[in-house]
């Protein structure tokens, strides 16, 4: 094994990205290159212990400006999940089971705590829950684990680290089949063409089908460029403290950087290549009204976790400010767009009237034991006269209230 090897396979494999890399593998890489070993909260004391070992270096003090990871998992409150996928598509391992427009669930021996369903979610259903009991593996003597539970530590790694690479291949061969099946489009668009007209037009309708395929090819494989350096930036962002130390600011500025050079790529082959039949992309005012859009959700999920667990007053003053600077973005953001903005009609609700629900409720309930007497051709005719009374009452009540 690789060094790098050696030390992803310390890594607790959760792809969380607290350590401001896309996963654990790229931090095992910087590790490699000289990089700091406290950054992994999931890890913890084990892992730092174990890298420091493996690499003949100081053990150091968790990094506690990137949060901490206690053993959890995700829940979904099933009620209110209405089917986006976005919590299948951002989680890592396939955890998550569902379909379009219908109810997503957690597999709970495979989830391994990133909490990366969570920002993606429309309707903010999906909240972390402790491990269960059973589930964690117990601590013995500080680090002195029994050869039983290393074990056993280092095949949830290993599981976690191949379900991680397996859905990668997975989505690897799904976009090399698209890939197949628009360059087979492409091909039998030109042999048609071949047989329809002259060899002269077939062979100039294959070349420019060929040219085609490989411009449709190139500028999706920029747009995934520009997706993940998306993601990887969201991601720090998510995972680094507020303010962000000097540190995480530089990782930020060149995240930063790398996705801005991301989006000029794809500008200049979707400025170079207008015969290409792609889907048509949003303009650059849409562009920047999607990116305030994210970063507001961002803002009001961060305060939102702070207030939950009860964040010191500083840092929620600066989350709050954070949040009011995310929301003008997002009014610029929509002055400057072509859409015109939205016709909204602003309703006053009415607080709720305990005693009048009451009397609606009662006559509710009233007409329902009429309707039940009815169908009913057996009822005794006293017992539907009372009951008609008895809605007769209730509905004279209703229309007789009145609210102070």
């Amino acid at each position: 094994m690789s060094l790098i090897q050696r030390i992803d396979a310390l890594l607790p494999q959760t792809q969380c990205g607290k350590c401001g890399h896309p996963g654990c593998k790229p931090y095992a890489e910087g590790i490699a290159s000289g990089e700091a070993i406290n950054k992994c909260p999931p890890g913890g004391n084990e892992t730092i212990s174990g890298l420091a070992e493996l690499l003949k270096v100081p053990v150091l003090e968790l990094d506690v400006s990137r949060g901490s990871a206690p053993a959890q998992i995700a829940f979904i409150r099933e009620a209110e999940c209405i089917g986006c996928t976005k919590c299948i598509q951002a989680c890592p391992i396939d955890a998550i089971v569902g379909a379009a427009k219908l109810m997503h669930t957690v597999i709970i021996d495979e989830c391994t705590g990133c909490d990366l369903c969570i920002a993606p979610c429309p309707v903010d259903c999906i909240e972390m829950h402790p491990l269960p009991s059973a589930n964690v593996l117990p601590v013995v003597g500080g680090l002195a684990f029994t050869l039983e539970e290393q074990q056993a530590r280092t095949a949830k790694r290993n599981h976690a680290r191949q379900r991680f690479e397996q859905r990668n291949a997975r989505l690897r061969r799904e976009e090399e089949q698209k890939h197949a099946e628009r360059l087979a489009r492409a091909q039998k668009a030109a042999q048609h063409s071949e047989t329809s007209n002259n060899p002269l037009q077939g062979a100039i309708a294959r070349v420019q089908a060929q040219k085609t395929a490989a411009a449709d090819a190139a500028l999706k494989k920029a747009k995934i460029d520009v997706a993940m350096s998306r993601a990887q930036l969201n991601k720090s962002l998510k995972a680094f403290g507020h303010p962000p130390t000097f540190e995480q600011q530089s990782q930020l500025i060149i995240l930063q950087q790398q996705f801005e050079a991301a989006e000029q790529t794809l500008a200049q082959l979707e400025s170079i290549a207008p015969m290409v039949p792609v889907q048509p992309t949003a303009p650059a005012n849409d562009a920047e009204l999607k990116r305030a859009k994210i970063q507001l959700a961002m803002r009001r999920a961060e305060l939102k976790k702070a207030q939950t667990s009860e964040a010191p007053t500083e840092q929620l003053e600066a989350l709050s400010a954070a949040l009011a600077q995310a929301e003008q973005a997002l009014h610029d953001a929509e002055g400057a767009s072509e859409k015109p903005a939205p016709d909204l009609v602003r309703v006053e609700k009415r607080p709720i009237d305990s005693q009048l629900r009451q009397l609606k409720t009662e006559m509710a309930y009233a007409r329902a034991d009429v309707s039940k007497l009815e169908r009913h051709l057996d009822t005794p005719a006293e017992l539907l006269a009372k009951a008609r009374e008895r809605l007769s009452e209730a509905e004279r009540k209703v229309n007789a209230y009145v609210a102070p």
